[in-house]
């Protein structure tokens, strides 16, 4: 990696730069010492000692010294350079980690998302199922029942429904004029919210009649979603303990 071998390199010039400066000090101190005779005078035994290591300094002294030094820079940039990649590495794993951990949260946020989607789809169905049992009516066979016991069912059913309705979306008209008014559709109308159909040419301002009023939410009062219900159900079975 490339950053492994920059690390490398820039630690490897500053220790052994350290290393060189320590050595170029233990050194100048030590020759220091070796020629004070002058401090040194009226000890003849220590001024003979003295003189012995000076000449032994520029032999052995320095060339060992700096051995010794450039030893200890070398392991010691061994260790750094080891105790980096390892932290490198453990970096990597807890970034590596954090990406499947994010990763595994966005599928399961996506099959979450797509579930409540579903559920919003059902939704209205299931709250028409539980005030006016809607879909009750529309799995029955009609052919078993006469007309007026069908009008009466529809009856309540309609009740309950329209209640649903009106609490949850307050439903009005798109447009104000009623079913068969002519109609003049301006230049600058939104074609979501009007449907145009017959015999459609040219550009507006169009003159028309009103088929259909149209409907919209005035608001929009839905009962919360319940977050341990199964997608797929619109109602649950009901059973009674006896």
């Amino acid at each position: 990696m490339d950053i492994i071998k920059a690390y490398s390199f820039r630690s490897f010039v500053i220790i052994m730069f350290f290393m060189a400066f320590m050595c170029l000090l233990v050194d100048s101190t030590f020759y220091v010492i070796s020629n004070a005779e002058v401090v040194l005078s009226g000890h003849k035994n220590l001024i003979d000692l003295v003189v012995m290591l000076e000449e032994k300094f520029r032999l052995y002294y320095v060339p060992i010294s700096a051995g010794i030094f450039g030893l200890i820079g070398i392991l010691l940039w061994v260790c750094m350079r080891f105790l980096f990649v390892n932290l490198l590495k453990i970096s990597d794993k807890a970034i590596v980690d954090k990406k499947d951990d994010t990763k595994v949260k966005g599928s399961l946020d996506k099959k979450e998302k797509k579930n409540n989607d579903r559920r919003l789809f059902l939704h209205l169905l299931s709250v028409f199922q539980r005030e006016g049992r809607l879909m009750d009516f529309f799995s029955e066979d009609l052919n078993h029942y006469e007309d007026s016991q069908i009008g009466a069912a529809v009856r309540n059913i309609h009740e309950s429904c329209k209640k649903v309705v009106d609490r949850a979306i307050f439903p009005e008209s798109v447009i104000d004029e009623k079913e068969g008014d002519e109609i003049t559709i301006q230049q600058d109308f939104n074609p979501t919210t009007i449907k145009l159909t017959g015999n459609v040419t040219g550009e507006p301002p169009f003159k028309g009649i009103v088929r259909h009023r149209g409907w919209k939410a005035k608001r929009l009062e839905m009962p919360t979603l319940s977050g341990s219900q199964e997608p797929g159900i619109i109602a649950p079975a009901e059973v009674e303990i006896v």
